[in-house]
């Protein structure tokens, strides 16, 4: 989330009120990661697509939190303001934070960008739950929570076979760990179908033998 993703949205923020399509409200961005990588935004400009025009005037835009205390002091201020903050998955990172603090008001939306994996919070909180924990302790959602999925970084079946196309030399076993059982197990079918390749889905403690 705090790679490419993050900035995007620091983007499209800019943008909006750049349009006035959204008001002139405070927006906080709470990354430790995503700041690092805002640096490298400016650093490698090559990289990407944005302008150093670009990236100035969206940082500036934007209040760039650094600490943790300035966290609370977001967390305190009672204006209307919109906060990023990681993890994108509600698995960790300052975004635990604000939700503790925040699930329980109805004036807050909770807006979940990208996929959001079974036995996450996110996944939790998407799926209607009533009460979520954060920090050992259950709270109740009166949140609104809104999903904007097509800002997922995660690339889907075609994305992922058009890449391996490109792979020359035949790998002898293909292993697949990471997606939910019914699409993990459509893209082996695919997988073996279309490339005829020795594909599997390892369970927990399974053992494999690497011979080099």
């Amino acid at each position: 989330f705090a790679v490419e993703r993050l900035q995007t949205l620091m983007y499209i923020l800019w943008k909006l009120f750049q349009k006035n399509k959204i008001p002139n409200i405070p927006i906080f961005m709470d990354s430790p990661m995503g700041t690092n990588v805002l640096q490298l935004f400016s650093r490698f400009s090559k990289w990407h697509k944005l302008s150093g025009a670009d990236i100035s005037a969206m940082s500036h835009h934007v209040n760039i939190l650094e600490s943790y205390k300035e966290t609370w002091e977001t967390i305190d201020d009672k204006r209307s303001k919109i906060i990023i903050a990681g993890s994108g998955m509600v698995t960790g990172g300052r975004v635990l934070t604000y939700l503790q603090q925040l699930i329980d008001d109805a004036s807050t939306t909770v807006l979940m960008v990208g996929f959001q994996a079974e036995g996450t919070r996110g996944r939790q909180l998407l799926d209607g739950a009533h009460e979520i924990k954060f920090f050992g302790k259950y709270y109740p959602v009166k949140a609104k929570i809104r999903h904007l999925e097509s800002l997922s970084a995660h690339a889907d079946q075609a994305e992922l076979m058009h890449w391996m196309s490109d792979i020359i030399n035949v790998p002898e076993k293909v292993y697949l760990l990471h997606g939910e059982p019914p699409a993990l197990d459509a893209l082996r079918v695919k997988i073996k179908d279309v490339y005829r390749w020795n594909v599997t889905i390892p369970k927990l403690f399974d053992v494999e033998t690497i011979i080099i």
